[in-house]
């Protein structure tokens, strides 16, 4: 009983720690965002780490939205290494979000989520359905990656099948994206603008119907 009375002190700890983290190095991050690619250059030898912790920060805060991060790795690195670098970068944010929704917001997000359409669609599924529909749910960039990440989080979803499914699953829409930049790169300020303007109306929908 005292176990686990520490146990679930322990984690309530670590929520506010995190949250902590969140409320201070939020308003920063979202700076560094804005100015991702100047950032990037500018950073020498160590544009591609700043690139990856970016698209980490990315998936882990839902309402920035990743895909235009995508397209400048292709601006800024070339259309393959663009998408190695995000491929690794976007599973990694997606297993910490996994781990998040598991280890510490079970509770709050299992009540926020438990009317939602895609965790009806794998509530009380064995680990290889699940798998299979985060895999499928990579491959359509109209459903929120995130999203599904903190919803497998709260299933009994193996964290090796998530990874395995995560990474193939976006293989396809990260080479488009990836290789998009390479080619617009004369016209990427302009195009990535409403790109960006997109996709955070888009997130805002899915976040007020929810």
């Amino acid at each position: 009983m005292e176990k686990a009375k520490f146990a679930k002190l322990e984690k309530i700890i670590l929520f506010f720690v995190l949250l902590i983290i969140i409320i201070i190095f939020f308003p920063k991050l979202l700076v560094y965002y804005d100015d991702a690619e100047v950032f990037i250059k500018e950073s020498g030898i160590y544009g591609p780490v700043i690139y990856m912790l970016l698209m980490i920060s990315s998936i882990i805060f839902s309402p920035i939205p990743s895909s235009p991060l995508a397209i400048l790795s292709g601006v800024l690195f070339g259309s393959w290494k663009g998408m190695i670098y995000t491929l690794i970068s976007a599973t990694i944010g997606a297993v910490i979000a996994f781990s998040i929704s598991r280890y510490f917001l079970r509770d709050y997000l299992s009540r926020y989520f438990e009317n939602h359409k895609l965790y009806k669609k794998i509530e009380g599924k064995n680990d290889i359905n699940i798998a299979y529909f985060v895999f499928l749910t990579r491959l359509m960039p109209q459903v929120s990656f995130d999203i599904v990440s903190y919803i497998a989080g709260l299933t009994r979803l193996n964290v090796f099948l998530f990874v395995i499914a995560t990474f193939f699953g976006m293989i396809p829409i990260v080479f488009a994206l990836t290789f998009f930049g390479y080619l617009i790169e004369p016209y990427k300020n302009t195009i990535l603008i409403i790109l960006t303007i997109i996709f955070i109306i888009y997130i805002y929908k899915i976040i007020k119907k929810n």
